[in-house]
């Protein structure tokens, strides 16, 4: 009988010892592995009546949980292992958990804003490994199960991002709307024009709210909706049209010159502003070399090297007589050719 008695008492401490367990709250084996997160997951101590410590663990209401965002508090190195510990009659036990990497996209997604309706999404994760991806709804991108994927869409669109990772089987999501914005329709007069030398042409562009003519050249200003041009040869101008969305559209005009040069046979400089003088018509951006006129005796009454002027019938301070003149005329064109014009002219009065 004392045998019995005494045998009960020493074996009493081993019981109990291997009577002692943590569970989860609801009396499941305990949970071993952990998501990055911030939840409370109850936890239980058989026998009851003790008291948890170690890594995350926090007290509500006389239950007892463990918080893996709390664990992992200050810890930047993942997989992170830490350590439960249950007392209960002067007796302990303790069991390993394990709080996989946070499964965060960073940087955040940015909302985007598209004018065309194309886009590119992409996700970068805070921590590097393998993971799978799916972007919902798949139906508007051309690769929906990758980290980055382009895609189309014809109105604004929210989309969903879930990453998993394939070791710890964790997941995050994270969101963003794409807002599909109207374009401008840009229009330019004239659309196309042809001009003598020298002419200026007024462009009248519509349709935006502001405006560009990138590497426009002999424009009173490049910034406007409406400036001048006075083309030294044939161009094409482009003009960029923005609305308040910062979408965008384009226009062009093409300016031909017509610089066939052309001398008149007869002028007469009677003051009446119809042809009193003679000189070079449709002269441009070419350059005179030579212009002379003689008289029917080869003297010289006239000399210029200004395309823009001419023989206004005037010699030694008075009036030419009338009749026939001769000229000779040499211009170097834009492309370096020197064109010489031979011929005669008669002076009306």
């Amino acid at each position: 009988m004392k045998l019995s008695f005494l045998l009960a008492c020493l074996l009493l401490p081993a019981a109990i010892a291997s009577a002692q367990n943590i569970t989860n709250g609801d009396g499941t084996p305990l949970t071993r592995q952990y998501c990055y997160a911030d939840g409370d997951f109850e936890i239980a101590g058989l026998p009851a009546g003790g008291t948890f410590s170690g890594c995350g663990v926090t007290q509500h209401a006389g239950r007892w949980y463990f918080n893996p965002l709390t664990a992992t508090a200050g810890i930047s190195v993942f997989p992170y292992q830490c350590n439960l510990s249950y007392t209960v009659n002067g007796q302990s036990v303790t069991r390993s958990i394990l709080v996989q990497k946070p499964v965060k996209i960073d940087p955040p997604l940015q909302d985007i804003t598209t004018c065309d309706g194309n886009f590119l999404l992409e996700a970068k994760m805070l921590y590097a490994g393998a993971y799978h991806y799916r972007w919902e709804p798949a139906v508007h991108l051309e690769q929906p199960d990758t980290s980055v994927t382009a895609g189309h869409i014809e109105h604004t669109e929210t989309f969903v991002i879930m990453a998993t990772d394939q070791v710890g089987n964790c997941s995050g999501s994270d969101t963003v709307t794409v807002s599909k914005r109207p374009s401008p329709d840009v229009l330019v007069a004239p659309q196309e024009k042809t001009i003598v030398s020298r002419q200026a042409v007024q462009l009248r562009a519509s349709g935006a709210g502001h405006y560009s003519w990138p590497g426009a050249a002999w424009l009173s200003d490049d910034r406007i909706s409406d400036p001048i041009a006075k083309p030294q040869a044939p161009v094409t101008y482009m003009v960029v049209g923005w609305n308040e969305y910062g979408c965008s559209d384009t226009a062009r005009v093409v300016i031909l010159i017509a610089d066939r040069l052309f001398v008149p046979n007869a002028f007469s400089p009677n003051g009446d502003g119809q042809n009193d003088v003679f000189r070079i018509e449709n002269f441009g951006y070419q350059r005179v070399e030579e212009f002379r006129v003689f008289n029917r005796w080869g003297q010289q009454v006239y000399a210029t090297q200004d395309g823009t002027k001419g023989w206004d019938g005037s010699y030694n301070g008075g009036y030419a007589d009338p009749g026939t003149y001769f000229y000779m005329i040499r211009v170097r064109m834009p492309g370096d050719e020197v064109m010489q014009l031979k011929g005669d002219v008669v002076l009306v009065r």
